[in-house]
């Protein structure tokens, strides 16, 4: 539920929002006539409706404003995300994460990714899937600051995902197995999604 500050927020920017496509509707481009008569209209219009609201401010007057808000309200309601800027931000995230270095085991970026923005309301799970949904590869045992032996994200995969991800907006497809976090039993076989790689 949003905050008190939150839907007064909104309601601001909703409203700069309704008032733009007002004046875009009475002064259509291009069209200097139907501007002018659409703007006699609401000229001719608004007194009756002032002296309305008047006459009975304890009804209208809240009416107005009520429905004034609500509008506001769903014209400034958040813009679903681009699935492809999703992932090419998810991408720079993990890009950013591993820095100079040659990649970055699970069992640290997990608990990083979960802690940001970007996955907040995800359980492991889900974040594997999201990563390979990206097109990240997710390869077995490599070495990261000298520790091997653990699955991770090798920084030229990312780059590749990146640079794919440009070139093509399919996603890649996500494996349905796998584990997610970081124990011992990774040391088995491959999974869809994953190569293996030797220290």
């Amino acid at each position: 539920m949003a905050t008190l500050r939150e839907t007064a927020a909104r309601i601001e920017t909703g409203s700069g929002i309704l008032t733009r496509r007002i004046g875009r509707a009475l002064t259509p481009e291009g069209r200097p006539v139907l501007a002018i008569i659409r703007i006699g209209a609401v000229c001719l219009a608004v007194p009756p409706l002032y002296a309305a609201i008047e006459r009975s401010p304890l009804i209208l007057a809240p009416l107005t404003v009520g429905i004034w808000c609500r509008r506001a309200w769903h014209a400034s309601a958040p813009v679903p995300p681009n699935p492809q800027q999703t992932r090419r931000r998810l991408i720079e995230a993990v890009l950013e994460l591993i820095g100079d270095r040659p990649g970055i085991h699970l069992s640290e970026l997990y608990p990083r990714l979960l802690a940001s923005p970007w996955a907040a309301r995800l359980d492991d799970t889900q974040l594997r899937e999201r990563l390979q949904q990206a097109g990240l590869v997710i390869t077995r045992s490599m070495r990261v600051d000298g520790v091997e032996g653990r699955s991770g994200i090798r920084r030229a995969d990312a780059e590749a995902a990146l640079r794919a991800l440009s070139r093509s907006p399919a996603p890649a497809p996500s494996p349905t197995g796998g584990d997610a976090g970081q124990t011992a039993s990774e040391s088995g076989g491959e999974r869809a999604g994953e190569r293996a790689e030797t220290a």
